[in-house]
């Protein structure tokens, strides 16, 4: 009897401290699981407010306040806030995603128990039990990951959130964050994807469609997947009919429903790239991107960051002109072969205002260089600039001033001459720029430098935004070689202070910027009196004449348009030529720069890569007046005739055809004679002034002839040796002749010149430097 009362006590110890040790068990694993939660929520990301904050889109918008395009980044979203959600979306979301989501808390642990069952049986991650709360943290500071450690952050952030924010603001969220594939974000961005309608005008098929195909987007996707596409569709509104939110009537009709009824098609190519789908606008953003980084507001902040936070942009860009612009660099017939590029600005003639920009053929941001903004060597352009444009500011000079034209000008050892080799007797200064001699060019060059300074001509050329490293300049970068290598945009800005009586504006894209908030940042741009008023004008009515048929560029304004311009062309050095086995007439680089009252357009051509025989260079005059063909297309599109032209300011006087300045010398000289250069510190030939009765003007060289040459500079020598070319046959009466360099610097020179056929043909420059040579220098002519 006492054994058995004895085994009934023993038992029940054995009871008692077997529960005990349970209780024991379920209290340290109660204080472990607490402590690890503790420790995984410590080390949660921190809970903010920036995190929450999805990737909206940029806007830009147009001169005239028209949204011209929109930039997603990546993430195209649309959002959409919570009383623009239909009952019809909200309903299809919460009966398949979390049919509960009003009446719990952060997690549903009604489902949380299910799951966990799951995944005891199946394994940790089998089944997910998430709340809309949860998706909105996940998406917000978390990853995909499955473990416990992300469980347990994301349970502590889902309490946070909640405790920050209504129901409805994380429905709202959830709204917007979600994925819906092919780059899509966001509810109302589906709805316009996929449909192209508005959230309100969705059917219920649609509707479901939409609210189902987050859970597996890609798999859901109804451009790969269309049966699938279509069960999952009838899954939700199943799924609607169970929790009473549809009648089955409701459920049979939106069933049977086919959704490519209303479904946007779409090729792959366009699925892939759904963000590039304003090409036309590429160039332009391209600038506005790079104005962003420079703006002292967004200092500190990544180009991504700043770019999807809502931003609203507001530039200077004309749409049309921008569309029209790159329509006609992509598709005009101005290209040789693939190989051959083009890049183009336009701006605002009186504000400096970006109208248009290309980067080049088929651009696309990013993967392209901006070709508008790189540097090119510019050839005969800078003449305006460089030559003629000092000595009318600083010395007050006429443009009939007369300058002796010789044929060969001597520095230090290096001998120039025209494109014709010849000597033209006295002309004039408008007849020199506006037939792009080269011997009077550097003539005005010298001159500048021995009256006004040897860094003159940097200093003019400064005024207008054109920097050079050395101020002090030598013939090569006279004629547009050597460090004379600027963008189309520079260009463009320097041409628009000559048709904006010497007033220089910084090219700008932005306007100002409003932000998500409704913070305005505005954007400021330099602008300054680079020349006087006498300066701007008489260099302009000088550029007016290239267009005519005595010009460079004869009948390549637009008829009824005021223009004035320069065209330029620059060439290889010597051993490219012979390397590649190019002929004499082949070109590297050709452009010309216009403006009129209302538009500054500067374009620039060139190739991507030197080929063998001239194939990527620009052989003969035809192919080198190419830009010539853009300018006159595009301007003649986008140009008012509207009668506009250049004011002649008081400050000049009009005698004849010829202008002065009002106190400047009448009549000037332009001889040559022995000085002593600052450069190089011996004697060589430069221009020198004598006043002097007018002198009429002579050209040995019929109008319809002609002819490339060679510059040199006036750089450190080098061994010299002859150079040969072969004969060009372009023109009879023709002849190309070199002029030897001592230096191994690239420079450029001038444009030829053509008669005026009945119906104007357009001409260009071509350029090249000769090779040093070793002996006296020795002509060729073909």
């Amino acid at each position: 009897m006492a054994t058995t009362k004895s085994k009934k006590r023993n038992v029940k110890k054995t009871i008692l401290q077997i529960l005990g040790g349970l209780v024991i068990a379920f209290a340290a694993v109660m204080v472990l699981a607490i402590g690890l939660f503790l420790y995984y929520a410590w080390k949660a990301p921190s809970f903010n407010e920036a995190n929450l904050r999805d990737q909206l889109p940029t806007k830009i918008y147009d001169k005239n306040n028209q949204l011209a395009t929109v930039l997603y980044m990546g993430q195209r979203r649309e959002e959409v806030k919570f009383a623009d959600i239909p009952d019809q979306m909200r309903n299809a979301v919460l009966a398949t995603e979390d049919n509960r989501f009003y009446e719990h808390g952060a997690i549903d642990f009604k489902r949380l128990t299910g799951a966990v069952l799951k995944n005891i049986t199946g394994g940790f991650g089998s089944q997910g039990a998430s709340t809309l709360t949860q998706q909105v943290v996940k998406r917000s500071f978390l990853t995909d990951k499955k473990s416990i450690e992300r469980k347990a952050q994301e349970a502590y952030l889902s309490y946070r959130l909640e405790q920050e924010y209504d129901k409805n603001q994380i429905f709202e969220m959830y709204m917007n964050k979600i994925y819906y594939s092919d780059g899509i974000y966001g509810v109302k961005t589906a709805a316009k994807y996929y449909f192209n309608k508005d959230l309100k005008d969705l059917t219920l098929a649609e509707s479901a469609y939409l609210a189902g195909l987050p859970q597996i987007p890609n798999m859901y996707n109804i451009y790969d997947h269309p049966e699938a596409a279509e069960k999952r569709k009838d899954t939700v509104l199943y799924l609607m009919n169970r929790h009473n939110r549809i009648t089955q009537e409701q459920m049979k009709e939106a069933q049977a429903q086919d959704l490519h009824a209303n479904l946007v098609p779409r090729t792959a190519a366009e699925r892939q790239n759904i963000d590039q789908n304003d090409p036309v606008y590429a160039s332009y953003v391209n600038i506005i991107k790079q104005e962003i980084k420079s703006n002292k507001e967004f200092k500190g902040q990544s180009l991504s960051d700043i770019l999807t936070s809502g931003l609203s942009i507001y530039t200077n860009m004309d749409a049309n002109v921008q569309k029209t612009l790159q329509n006609n660099v992509d598709n005009l017939a101005v290209y040789k072969n693939k190989d051959q590029q083009a890049a183009a600005t336009i701006l605002d003639t009186k504000t400096g205002g970006l109208v248009a920009i290309s980067g080049g053929r088929g651009y696309q941001d990013v993967v392209d260089r901006n070709l508008a903004t790189d540097p090119h060597a510019v050839g005969s352009i800078i003449k305006p600039i460089l030559d003629y444009g000092p000595v009318i500011e600083g010395l007050k000079y006429p443009t009939s001033t007369q300058i002796q034209d010789e044929s060969v000008l001597d520095i230090n050892g290096s001998e120039f001459r025209n494109y014709d080799t010849l000597s033209h007797g006295n002309v004039t200064m408008r007849e020199a720029l506006r037939k792009s001699y080269n011997i009077p060019a550097l003539k005005m060059f010298q001159t500048s430098q021995s009256q006004l300074g040897y860094d003159a001509p940097a200093n003019f050329a400064k005024k207008v935004n054109l920097n050079y490293d050395n101020p002090e300049l030598g013939p090569a970068e006279a004629l547009g070689g050597g460090a004379s290598e600027f963008s189309t945009t520079q260009m463009a800005a320097a041409f628009s202070a000559f048709g904006n009586n010497g007033v220089y504006n910084e090219a700008h894209a932005i306007r100002k910027v409003v932000t998500q908030d409704d913070q305005t940042i505005t954007f400021s741009h330099t602008t300054r009196k680079a020349m006087e008023d006498y300066t701007a004008y008489m260099i302009t009515d000088i550029l007016k004449d290239v267009f005519t048929a005595d010009g460079t560029a004869p009948g390549m304004a637009p008829a009824g348009v005021n223009f004035a311009g320069k065209t330029g062309t620059a060439t290889y050095g010597d051993e490219v030529y012979q390397k590649y086995n190019l002929p004499s007439s082949a070109a590297k680089d050709v452009w010309i720069s216009g403006y009129s009252p209302q538009y500054t357009m500067t374009v620039w051509m060139g190739f991507t890569k030197i080929a063998q025989y001239g194939e990527n260079s620009f052989v003969g005059h035809v192919e080198q007046a190419l830009p010539q063909s853009l300018f006159k297309a595009v301007m003649t599109e986008v140009s008012p005739i509207d009668g506009q032209d250049f004011q002649k300011p008081d400050s000049v006087t009009e005698i004849g055809n010829e202008l002065q300045v009002n106190d400047g010398e009448t009549t000037k000289q332009i001889t040559s004679s022995e000085v002593k250069t600052e450069a190089a510190g011996t004697p060589v030939p430069a221009a020198s002034v004598t006043d002097t009765p007018n002198i009429p003007v002579t050209t040995d060289l019929p109008a319809t002839e002609r002819v490339t040459t060679e510059v040199m500079t006036t750089e450190k020598p080098t061994t010299e040796q002859p150079t040969t070319e072969p004969p060009t046959t372009e023109k009879p009466a023709t002849e190309k002749v070199t002029t030897e360099k001592v230096t191994t610097e690239k420079v450029t020179t001038e444009p030829p010149t053509t008669a005026a056929p009945a119906t104007p043909v357009p001409t260009t420059e071509a350029t090249r430097s000769a090779a040093p040579v070793t002996e006296a220098p020795k002509e060729k002519a073909s």
